[in-house]
């Protein structure tokens, strides 16, 4: 077992955010990150892990960005400074990386939480210590959908505008692949990855004829969290729906197609991670699942 993990699952905080090992130590060390750079410190007190920090820089839209991903510290070693030493190796780290604008969270590549779990206090009051500005975050939210029927007049959208939701393929994966990186940058090279791999059951779209209308991921058990979903959870990820398109309820349609799916592979649970469209997903019937506060520094 990794030794950070081992730590990590020994603590107080596993219970409220369990996860397995290999989803952990994947995040953790960037192991199936795409373009970006990683780095671990560890701090060890008389040769026993006392705690750790990931770190990640990633170039987004010309700019460098990097997040603190995870930092940990064993409970019996809290309040003697070690957490503040992992977060300053963490800083250096990206000084010489040329970062100067820091997220605790997702920012630049795989992570944990889009920003700061509410339900781990000690985590908030730690950053707001070492200067953190925050704010009011996003939300992830989740739905049983063992009930799920499809809302009334949802795919009216699509009718009316000659639109049709399908599951990727050959014939438009270029066309897919170069609607993100013109619309959707900060998720370009997940669609990227997926379709370069024939990943086609990973992806699906609506469109126009040959335009592309909007486009979207789908998961089936492969969350941070499944074992807080009875390991039977699956969703949808980095849905975007074209400029001139929207307000039209070609996201909703998306969503709900991706639902039905999700529903027919026998999930339970559909989880949404780091949103701030309540009430787009509320309509579907989704809830709150966990409130996140925002954590930003300059450097």
């Amino acid at each position: 077992m990794d030794d950070t993990y081992k730590l990590y699952k020994s603590s107080k905080e596993y219970p409220l955010w369990p996860i397995k090992e290999e989803k952990f130590t994947s995040i953790l060390y960037g192991k199936d990150d795409i373009s970006n750079e990683t780095q671990v410190f560890k701090e060890e007190i008389n040769g026993k892990l006392a705690g750790f920090i990931s770190v990640k820089a990633k170039v987004i839209e010309g700019v460098k960005k990097g997040s603190v991903v995870f930092i940990f510290v064993d409970e019996a070693f809290r309040g003697k400074g070690v957490g503040h030493k992992l977060l300053q190796s963490g800083l250096n780290w990206f000084k010489n990386q040329r970062v100067h604008k820091i997220k605790f969270g997702g920012n630049a590549g795989s992570y944990f939480w889009p920003a700061v779990p509410e339900n781990l206090p000690q985590l908030k009051k730690f950053l707001k210590k070492e200067n953190f500005t925050l704010s009011e975050g996003p939300v992830d939210m989740f739905a049983d959908i063992t009930g799920f029927t499809t809302p009334t007049n949802v795919y009216n959208a699509l009718e009316e505008n000659g639109v049709v939701i399908e599951y990727a393929n050959e014939e438009y994966k270029d066309s897919i692949i170069k609607f993100a990186k013109e619309n959707f940058s900060q998720w370009y090279e997940y669609y990227l990855e997926d379709l370069t791999k024939g990943k086609f059951d990973k992806v699906f779209y609506a469109h126009k004829g040959d335009e592309i209308v909007a486009i979207s991921e789908l998961w089936v058990r492969d969350s941070n969290w499944d074992l807080l979903f009875e390991n039977n959870v699956g969703g949808g990820g980095a849905l975007g729906v074209a400029e001139k398109w929207r307000g039209k309820g070609i996201g909703l349609a998306m969503k709900t197609w991706g639902t039905e799916i999700l529903k027919e592979e026998d999930i339970k649970y559909v989880w949404i991670s780091w949103t701030s469209s309540i009430g787009f997903y509320e309509k579907l019937g989704f809830r709150i699942w966990r409130r996140y506060n925002n954590a930003r520094l300059s450097i």
